[in-house]
């Protein structure tokens, strides 16, 4: 007769609080993520920054030359490009965008769930995991709220930062340093400043394990990278990632006045960048462990280019990569670790959680749980109307599947006049509606105003729906 197995522990009063709380917590996110994704077909950066994807599943070049190419707002990485390749699956832009939300919002929660689940810290008892689970709660809370309703190249290096240093810090063979540097080093194929999140795993293989590792880890990430830009630069061409990716940023200059944009982005700065700097001065030896220096030298490492990113013409706080590195590790070591007040930590993140959250439904305006599709439909009639012969300057998704044609984008437009580079009217004038006479746009959304000088003054204007469709001949200008 073989002994019973040992009765788990009852669960304490505080134990009981803290599930109850973070069940409500995670509820209550799950509808609030519902809500973005559902808002996520309203914003027009989502329709010109997954036309790319879209384009390129037809066979169009998505990376423009100085005088040939289609003009659009992507000026980054084409990592992310290929991640949404899914999306052009879709038989409709409507549907296109749906997917693409999806695969948005995955790119935050799966790297968040990775980290929370596997990242040293405490041991595999039932407190620790209920601990992990109410950090991925907080995580959540706390992110900030344009990476769950945008894509921007940002989410995918932000992914593979925190997968990469996951990696590293778990890393028990060569295996497992390789990955690591492969997974880092594909941020940069991202976004140009995602530079840091290398930088930071050789600095802390440095700091921790002596300059040899570091050396043999920089080596590591310049192998990776030099296979990454070989099968992007033989799949993209030299020419066009080379204008894209360097000269027009290139000639983007800041913003013309610092001290508005520094205002503007007061509250998202004193969260981004004083939180952590605080945070790391005040509990200096809470980071001594080495896994929790590699979080505090990737928000460091960074810094730099995240603050010029933001400063430049069209810049903004999706740039400062660091904290959103920095708080999943920071999180769950707190939470996870063996301490006397272990039990109350999950209580008090989950209780923060619920109510981070609680806030950001109560703040919304215009809380929606229904997908935002209706402005697609009436698109879809619009377009069918004028056939090969009406422009959507910021959604060009729209042609895409009405059309079949790649036609340029108005953020591109103004991003390329921004940096300075003159667009030939032969380029011009072949990625624009050959019969060109009408323009739609979003009357609720805001416009560089470049299509609509296109037009002459007299120009009909009719409001559908969420369009207001302008008709007139066409200026035969370079837009």
């Amino acid at each position: 007769m073989t002994d019973a197995p040992p009765a788990r522990p009852a669960l304490t009063a505080v134990q009981l609080a803290a599930r109850a709380l973070l069940l409500l917590a995670l509820a209550l996110l799950a509808v609030w993520l519902w809500s973005r994704l559902c808002r996520f077909p309203s914003v027009p950066w989502n329709d010109m920054r997954l036309a790319p994807s879209v384009a390129l599943a037809q066979g169009w070049p998505v990376y423009p030359t100085a005088d040939t190419g289609t003009i659009n707002t992507w000026m980054y990485g084409p990592l992310p490009l290929l991640l949404f390749l899914p999306a052009a699956w879709a038989p409709s832009a409507a549907d296109a965008l749906m997917i693409a939300a999806v695969i948005n919002a995955a790119l935050t929660i799966g790297p968040l769930a990775l980290v929370c689940a596997f990242w040293p810290a405490g041991s595999p008892t039932g407190a620790s995991r209920l601990a992990r689970t109410a950090a991925f709660a907080l995580c959540l809370a706390l992110w900030p709220e344009l990476h769950y309703s945008v894509i921007f190249s940002d989410n995918l290096a932000v992914a593979c930062g925190l997968v990469g240093n996951l990696l590293l810090v778990r890393a028990r063979s060569s295996l497992g340093f390789w990955l690591a540097a492969a997974v880092a080093t594909a941020a940069v194929g991202c976004k140009q400043i995602a530079l840091g999140i290398p930088l930071a795993q050789v600095v802390w293989l440095g700091v921790t394990a002596g300059s040899g590792a570091a050396w043999r880890h920089a080596g590591r990430c310049a192998a990776c990278g030099a296979v990454i830009g070989g099968a992007l630069i033989a799949k993209f061409g030299w020419a066009g990632l080379w204008f894209t990716l360097v000269e027009i940023p290139g000639g983007l200059g800041w913003a013309p006045d610092v001290a508005l944009r520094l205002r503007a982005v007061a509250a998202e700065l004193a969260l981004l960048v004083a939180l952590p700097a605080v945070t790391m001065m005040v509990a200096r030896r809470f980071f001594a462990p080495s896994a929790l220096r590699l979080a505090a030298l990737a928000w460091l490492c960074a810094l730099p280019l995240g603050l010029a990113g933001m400063m430049k013409v069209g810049g903004w706080t999706n740039s400062l990569h660091g904290f959103v590195l920095w708080l999943p590790p920071v999180l769950v070591s707190a939470l996870a670790r063996p301490t006397t007040r272990r039990a109350l930590a999950p209580l008090g993140a989950a209780a923060a959680a619920l109510a981070l959250t609680a806030g950001r439904v109560l703040a919304e305006p215009e809380f929606t749980l229904r997908p935002q599709l209706a402005a697609y439909h009436e698109a879809e009639g619009i377009a069918a109307q004028f056939a090969g012969a009406v422009w959507f300057p910021m959604h060009p998704l729209v042609t895409l599947y009405s059309d079949r044609h790649y036609y340029h984008d108005e953020d591109g437009l103004y991003t390329r006049s921004k940096a300075g580079k003159p667009i030939p009217e032969a380029q011009a004038a072949a990625h624009l509606p050959a019969a060109m006479r009408a323009i739609a746009q979003r009357h609720d959304w805001t416009d560089w105003g470049i299509a609509r000088r296109m037009l002459p003054p007299q120009s009909a204007e009719t409001v559908i729906g969420h369009w207001t469709l302008r008709t007139g001949r066409v200026a035969e200008k370079t837009p």
